[in-house]
């Protein structure tokens, strides 16, 4: 397989690119430190209404990768690529394999990245400035990579990029999927125990809260009677009828026995105001 460059006369982004690489992976590696901070120490991320965007992501089940924050993996990404492009070319090995490397870590940033944004969009279906920063940011050095340089065999290139993507797609997915806690016993009685009366939860996909409230129940949420308040998209949309029948105003509400209980509630304490006998506790 031949990356080698040809001479011709050299583009403006072919004389600048490794400048343009410093600069947006810096701005990446900043961008993902400000995350990780806010996720490690629980505080609220400027810009973001505590009701949805980033606030969601970052509460949600995807916001860990490997049991680590997925911002400090976007970090350590940028970072390397900031890295690689910093680095002289009196190192005789960046001098021969740095944009190689360039393109394979910003390739499998860049497909880590499709991943995210079809979380964001068809999962969370929320938007989050900083989760679209960050996909930009990536998509600018993927471009900057991929024109900044005249590549000579750029056909086995993209073929490479192709295999790397699927690969760093499927290995995402596959992590993601395992990483989904299993059905805790006590969960799946509290479960069947609100089934059998008829307790539901109110709950809205953009609300944090509500993306908690699924965590602690791990799979064993898919038992539990659920209704959709916002169907029709993020806040401000039209409530469900139902929703606007049972009086519900905040998420999560639990309606149990006839009586309404608002917000975060854990396993033991549903299990209690639903009246699982104490010996299934």
């Amino acid at each position: 397989m031949s990356y080698l460059l040809s001479s011709h006369r050299e583009t403006w982004l072919q004389k600048n690119a490794l400048m343009v690489m410093s600069v947006l992976s810096a701005l990446g590696a900043l961008l993902t430190a400000y995350l990780t901070y806010g996720k490690w120490t629980q505080q609220p991320v400027a810009l973001c209404g505590a009701a949805g965007g980033c606030d969601l992501v970052l509460s949600s089940r995807w916001a860990e990768f490997l049991g680590l924050p997925t911002a400090l993996w976007g970090f350590v990404g940028f970072g390397a690529m900031l890295t690689l492009a910093v680095l002289p070319e009196t190192i005789a090995v960046i001098k021969k394999w740095r944009w190689l490397a360039l393109f394979t870590g910003v390739t499998a940033m860049m497909a880590f990245e499709v991943y995210m944004a079809y979380l964001m969009i068809v999962e969370l279906k929320q938007f989050c400035l900083y989760c679209s920063l960050s996909i930009a940011l990536v998509t600018g050095m993927w471009i900057t990579v991929l024109f900044g340089r005249r590549w000579l065999e750029r056909g086995q290139l993209l073929m490479w990029g192709s295999i790397l993507s699927l690969l760093t797609l499927v290995v995402t997915h596959g992590v993601y999927m395992l990483q989904t806690p299993p059905a805790d016993p006590l969960a799946l009685q509290v479960a069947a125990q609100l089934r059998s009366i008829q307790g539901t939860m109110y709950g809205a996909h953009w609300c944090p809260h509500c993306q908690e409230q699924k965590a602690l129940f791990g799979k064993a949420f898919e038992q539990v009677p659920y209704v959709e308040c916002s169907p029709q998209g993020g806040p401000g949309t039209p409530q469900a009828q139902e929703c606007r029948d049972k009086g519900i105003t905040s998420y999560p509400t639990w309606v149990i026995n006839g009586i309404t209980y608002r917000g975060l509630r854990s396993i033991e304490d549903l299990a209690r105001i639903s009246g699982l006998p104490p010996s299934a506790n």
